[in-house]
Parts: structure tokens; sequence; C-alpha cells
């Protein structure tokens, strides 16, 4: 019985053999959470000195407040968890939004730079704001640095993944 996500195409994802909408959307949530979690460990190190596991921690902070730094293994895993479903929204958004939207299908790389962009700007200015992370001061590098990575590393391989589902057959 095919699922209500299931569209009946078929594509080859890093050598997988992706046949459903939600198989599409598992891999591009995936592979966009996974590069955007080791972006952020390389970049939190380079520029707050934490270590990975405080980077989870510190996603955690944002619903559990600043004590989740020092919050242990359970803080961790609500930092991957939170982490993930942020990844997998957005893989969501822009899997449904890709058949509708002709400019998706036409300019797949522009766009998924500019989706990435998007969710930068939408986590910075909207969603973190009204968390409980611990607010710091304006960097300016550290925003070109998480725009770029948001660009490449999130906005980009979900069009692509979903474009190559989207456009397989």
């Amino acid at each position: 019985m095919k699922s209500s996500l299931d569209v009946g195409k078929e594509a080859k994802i890093f050598g997988f053999n992706v046949t459903s909408a939600t198989q599409a959307i598992g891999w591009s949530g995936f592979v966009a959470g996974m590069l955007d979690a080791f972006a952020g460990v390389v970049v939190y190190f380079i520029f707050f000195k934490l270590n990975p596991l405080q980077v989870l921690q510190f996603i955690a902070s944002g619903v559990f407040s600043p004590s989740a730094i020092d919050g242990g293994f359970l803080m961790i895993v609500a930092g991957m968890v939170f982490h993930f479903i942020i990844a997998y929204v957005v893989a969501v958004i822009y899997f449904f939004a890709y058949p509708k939207i002709e400019i998706l299908r036409t300019q797949k790389i522009i766009m998924g730079l500019l989706y990435g962009l998007g969710i930068w700007l939408i986590m910075n200015l909207i969603v973190l704001p009204n968390s409980n992370i611990p607010k710091g001061p304006f960097d300016i590098n550290l925003a070109v640095v998480g725009i770029i990575w948001h660009m490449v590393l999130v906005g980009l391989p979900i069009a692509l993944i979903t474009a190559k589902h989207h456009d397989s057959k």
C-alpha cells in the first residue's frame, strides 16, 4: 500500500534507491542536519571554544534556559533532537513547495542558496531572539560565516536532494 507521501518516483540518492517522499525528505533533512551540525561544531569551537557536546547543550538552552549548558547527557540529547527537528521541518517545507513554485525547479542552485539564507534569517531574527539562548553581542564575522554555512550546507543540499527526487523519471 502506498503512503500518501509516495509520489511513485525513484531516484538514486547517495547510491540508495529513494522511492517515496518520506525517504527523500529523510535524506535531505539528515544530510542538511549533519552538515549543519558539523559546521556548528567547527564554528562554535573557533569562535567560543565550545566542544561538540557543549554545542548541543547550547542548542537545548533555547528551550530549557541557559542552565541546559550544564545539564549533562539529557540536554545533549535534547539539543540533538531539537537540531534535527528543525532540519526536517525545513526539508519538509522545501519538498512540498518544490512542485508548486516553478523557480525552485528552474533555478535549483540559486534557490537552494537563497533558501539557506532564508533559514539563517528566520533562525537569527525570529527563532533565536524569542528563545532562551543566552544573548550575546552581534558579531559580523560570525554572522557572515553562519550565512554562508546555511546557504551552502543547509539550503543547497535540501534543494538538490529534493530536486533529484522530484525530477527523477
